[in-house]
């Protein structure tokens, strides 16, 4: 009798199969189980702070409060919240040399009055990072914008006074309108003008002032506005975060010098 032959036949077949759904199964798994990079969250990504941190940058009052607080709240516009670049914050390159817990208010468009308005959902922090302006300057046509210099530097008095109804003892810290690029030599005056609204406040009143404005500007000149910048107000998340960053701590250290 002749033997039947169809399980010698099949077996290469059956290997060629399984083989098959072993390769499909490992693609999946890698597409699946493996996220890609673009996938990552954002708090396992490293931001550099532009030139490395030294220990200039780290002689400074508010490095020292951001080191020993136990809380820092940042308020702000779209640049603190990262609106326009992935939620990727101006701050990012500081946090690891924060050792208490981060917390933020902000929203892309947001200006003083804004904060103000919003001033029961501020949480309770040590020390608070005011990031605000830049929209005030550049829409004064805005309903809520802040119309003049002095008008701006009022409202922020009446935050840092919201603040310490909220956080009595906290330390406040505002940080000039941000820079901003391609605008007219009129309106580059104006910012300059509410900086010096601001900062003669933070004077008269015992905040500290920071203004990161001269740092960033003399960078995106030497070294081009491209690899800084997503666009002509936010700074980009690849180097221009790390940018922001620096400059408002090489400010800090700054103004330590001319007090001392």
């Amino acid at each position: 009798m002749k033997k039947d032959g169809s399980t010698t036949s099949n077996t290469p077949a059956i290997v060629i199969s399984i083989v098959f759904l072993l390769l499909v199964f490992g693609f999946f798994a890698v597409v699946f189980l493996f996220p890609r990079s673009s996938d990552v969250p954002q708090d396992q990504t490293k931001y550099e702070i532009y030139g490395g941190m030294t220990g200039e940058l780290k002689d400074s009052e508010l490095f020292e409060e951001l080191q020993n607080a136990r809380s820092v709240c940042f308020l702000g516009d779209s640049i603190t919240a990262g609106t326009e670049i992935g939620g990727v914050h101006w701050y990012d390159p500081l946090a690891p040399y924060i050792k208490g817990d981060i917390s933020n208010l902000s929203t892309g468009g947001w200006m003083v009055e804004n904060l103000i308005e919003k001033g029961n959902a501020i949480p309770k922090a040590d020390v608070y990072i005011i990031a605000i302006g830049i929209n005030d300057v550049l829409f004064r046509n805005a309903v809520k914008s802040a119309k003049t210099p002095s008008e701006f530097a009022q409202k922020c008095s009446l935050l840092a006074e919201t603040i310490k109804g909220i956080s009595p003892g906290a330390k406040i810290c505002f940080i000039a309108p941000w820079t901003f690029t391609g605008q007219t030599e009129d309106i580059d005056d104006l910012g300059n003008s509410f900086r010096d609204a601001l900062k003669d406040m933070c004077t008269g009143s015992g905040y500290q002032y920071i203004n990161p404005d001269p740092v960033i500007s003399s960078v995106i000149l030497s070294e081009g506005y491209d690899k800084y910048m997503y666009n002509d107000f936010h700074p980009n998340a690849t180097e221009g975060v790390g940018l922001y960053s620096y400059a408002v701590l090489k400010a800090a250290c700054e103004a330590r010098k001319i007090s001392d």
